[in-house]
């Protein structure tokens, strides 16, 4: 019997200590969030980037991996129409793989999210590659610092763009996919809504 009592003892430390080992691998363990092959999207693989092109809109997410407090991802909608467009950033939400959504984190909490100093950047390849793909748009100089004004509606001008930043609480550590959704960028010519939802998946590792 006092083998016995030894043996669950020493099987109940083992156990505590496998399980704190796989909660620090856990803890450590990298993600990485790619796209998606989407027949009716262009994928730049070397900044992630994904770009759909609809009804003269063309709409670009890249994710912003090097950010660990949340899911983060640049979006540029560019306005290739002879008219304003406009949409309302605060409706543009993330659909993870349990079948969740989630709505982007309100800029009064950027600073408690994601730091006082935090500046979001893009890859390195980001412009160039873009460029290369399409010659209208163009990314000048670094990203602006982070917003404090929570701006409700964008109007973009014909051939003009417009880049902002979603990040969300984070969903990728429990999902292998996310959908970023750009609902209902608005024509302001014929009153028809554009909704553009970008694929990417989680790589672990």
């Amino acid at each position: 019997m006092e083998f016995m009592r030894i043996s669950y003892r020493n099987l109940a430390y083992l156990i505590l200590v496998v399980s704190v080992f796989l909660c620090g691998c856990a803890a450590f363990e990298t993600t990485k969030i790619e796209p998606i092959f989407d027949p009716e999207a262009t994928v730049l693989p070397r900044s992630g980037t994904i770009a759909y092109a609809k009804n003269g809109i063309v709409a670009l997410a890249v994710p912003l991996n090097d950010v660990k407090a949340a899911d983060a991802f640049a979006v540029i909608i560019y306005n290739g129409t002879d008219h304003f467009v406009s949409l309302k950033r605060k409706e543009c939400w993330m659909l993870d793989g349990t079948g969740g959504q989630t709505k982007p984190i309100h800029r009064s909490m950027y600073t408690a999210t994601l730091g006082k100093n935090y500046k979001p950047t893009l890859p390195p390849e980001f412009k160039s590659e873009v460029f290369r793909w399409n010659r209208s748009i163009r990314i000048y100089g670094d990203t602006a610092a982070l917003p404090t004004e929570d701006v409700e509606t964008t109007r973009i001008m014909p051939k003009q763009k417009s880049q902002f930043f979603l990040y969300f609480r984070t969903r990728s550590i429990k999902s292998s996919n996310l959908r970023v959704v750009v609902p209902k960028i608005y024509s302001e010519y014929d009153q028809s809504e554009t909704t553009f939802v970008f694929k990417f998946r989680v790589k672990k590792g």
